[in-house]
């Protein structure tokens, strides 16, 4: 069980630096090239906003996984523990 943990732990570390990087490249290449001008045409571009949208969407999904992992991968006691804690409700029937 610990080694699954570790190794989930360094895939979400992972992403997140794919992320930050894909970020970097999208957004903090073009300033130092061309200074505050990219970010004025930011407004302008709709290429620059969809992909500006999917790295959120990115950032968001990576930030939610984990709650929805673990109910994924796991036996049903195990869900019905995570079903509780996404509730609020502890108690069985």
């Amino acid at each position: 069980m610990r080694d699954s943990a570790d190794m989930m732990l360094i895939l979400f570390t992972l992403a997140a630096l794919m992320i930050a990087f894909s970020a970097f490249c999208m957004f903090g290449l073009p300033y130092m090239l061309m200074g505050s001008r990219a970010i004025d045409q930011f407004v302008e571009r709709v290429d620059q906003q969809v992909m500006a949208a999917c790295l959120v969407a990115a950032a968001i999904s990576l930030v939610l996984l984990p709650f929805s992992a673990s109910g994924l991968i796991s036996n049903g006691s195990h869900v019905q523990v995570f079903a509780e804690t996404l509730t609020g409700f502890i108690g069985r029937a």
